[in-house]
């Protein structure tokens, strides 16, 4: 079992996220994460729950969390992408993440500054890949990528409302699916929103079933 703790971010259960490999050792320590987060004074938190487990969700539920969202997993296997074009918009490699960040807030609807606090000091020397598209030389989209091992983690794409519809994020994406190919990965991976789904799936994830978010929010 593996639990982040954002005190920066205390309203915001994505950032305060529990995730586990045993359901026992989940259940024996939620008495201690609650206690963690609300020390922290961390006011959201939530579970990630592989929607066959019934078991851990309704103890869930017991312990006062509900069902906040349910993403797809996804993969691909970077061997087997679509041979296909698509336009790849001029972008930027540059590791700028505090205007990633302000993409992301707008996108999303969040307050300003909300993932800048969170994650604005993540160090480029961990494996990470920026792919940044501007429209009329403003911050329109990105793509943020995690090398881990031979797997590619696809962990954050946006594009601000008034930029969507011109295929911004499915060009930077098919990049860095084929950047991270020549670098040696061979897989992807990613956890998708309704939205995404379709637009991923057309560059070659494949749905891996439901990952249900169980938030825990006083």
């Amino acid at each position: 079992m593996t639990a982040a703790l954002t005190p920066a971010t205390p309203g915001r259960s994505v950032l305060n996220s529990v995730v586990y490999q045993d359901a026992t050792a989940l259940a024996a320590a939620l008495p201690e994460l609650g206690a963690a987060y609300e020390a922290a004074g961390v006011r959201a938190w939530t579970v990630w729950v592989p929607a066959g487990d019934r078991e851990t969700a309704s103890l869930l539920e017991l312990a006062g969390h509900r069902p906040d969202a349910a993403p797809t997993a996804m993969a691909a296997e970077l061997d087997s992408l679509p041979d296909f074009r698509l336009h790849e918009p001029r972008w930027s490699g540059e590791w700028d993440l505090e205007t990633a960040w302000r993409i992301n807030d707008r996108a999303y609807g969040d307050p300003e500054g909300t993932w800048s606090a969170a994650l604005a000091g993540l160090p480029q020397g961990a494996g990470g890949h920026l792919y940044l598209a501007r429209v009329d030389d403003e911050p329109a989209a990105f793509v943020l990528m995690h090398d881990h091992g031979d797997d590619t983690d696809f962990w954050f794409a946006a594009t601000v409302p008034e930029a969507r519809g011109r295929g911004l994020v499915s060009g930077l994406l098919r990049r860095a699916l084929l950047d991270a190919r020549g670098r040696g990965c061979r897989t992807s991976t990613t956890q998708a929103t309704a939205m995404g789904r379709p637009i991923y799936a057309r560059l070659g994830f494949r749905d891996l079933g439901l990952l249900e978010m169980w938030e825990r929010r006083r």
